[in-house]
């Protein structure tokens, strides 16, 4: 056999096995973990040094009949707040509340991330990509209440619902919503969180009813994946 065919032979026979590949695993390759601005992370590879580092907007407080075990009072980084909930803590403002809300939601997702691995398949570009993913997001991650069963979409709980990549900030997996709550959608990270070789990703949305003025932000981050190809998109869980 001459060098162009034997050359010929060897290129056939990589393409096929690509492609055997990419319809076993939904990819051609391992998908790497990946987390975005909205985490406010540089890098996956900064995620241990995010967990311990201190943080720059404030330091909280355990309440003094609130886990009497500890010897440290004061919360200042991720790792001190991690088997901490929102009702130990000592809070003033409204504002505190707030922060600290963000804080745990975040602090859980980096937690998960420590033990996140690289997917061996991925049925969530799509989504994640999705310029109006409102039927295709479950009617979990819906703000509206007494949303419908399982099965239903968030836009089946609010057929008013809209999303816009205007207001978005570049580089953000974000998406601008409206309808009966406004507010940002951000997509955080996405890889193996389960270990079941399937990337999940992180969806965390701030927002606040548009019909009444002044009302707190709901802050909630999910785990959410697609088991696969035009499947159900389903929520793992929620953070905290």
């Amino acid at each position: 056999m001459t060098a162009k065919l034997i050359g010929a032979a060897l290129v056939a026979a990589v393409a096929t096995a690509a492609c055997t590949s990419k319809s076993r695993h939904g990819a051609g390759s391992d998908v790497a973990v990946q987390v975005s601005p909205g985490l406010a992370v540089a890098s996956l590879a900064e995620v241990p040094n995010e967990w311990n580092a201190g943080w720059t907007n404030g330091t909280f407080f355990l309440k003094d009949d609130k886990l009497p075990g500890r010897h440290h009072r004061s919360l200042t980084n991720c790792a001190g707040l991690a088997g901490v909930g929102e009702d130990d803590v000592l809070l003033g403002a409204d504002w505190q509340r707030y922060v600290l809300r963000e804080k745990l939601i975040r602090c859980a997702v980096l937690d998960a991330l420590l033990r996140a691995r690289p997917a061996r398949a991925s049925y969530l570009r799509e989504v994640i990509q999705a310029d109006d993913p409102g039927a295709l997001l479950p009617a979990t991650v819906s703000p509206v209440q007494g949303a419908p069963g399982a099965g239903s979409s968030w836009r089946a709980t609010d057929p008013t619902l809209t999303f816009d990549r205007a207001g978005s900030r570049a580089g953000y997996q974000e998406l601008i919503v409206g309808g009966a709550f406004r507010g940002r959608l951000s997509w955080w990270a996405a890889g193996d969180f389960d270990g079941d070789g399937i990337e999940d990703a992180v969806l965390f949305s701030n927002l606040s009813p548009t019909a009444v003025k002044d009302a707190p932000n709901m802050m909630r981050g999910f785990l959410v994946t697609r088991r696969q190809a035009s499947g159900p998109v389903t929520v793992i869980k929620e953070f905290p």
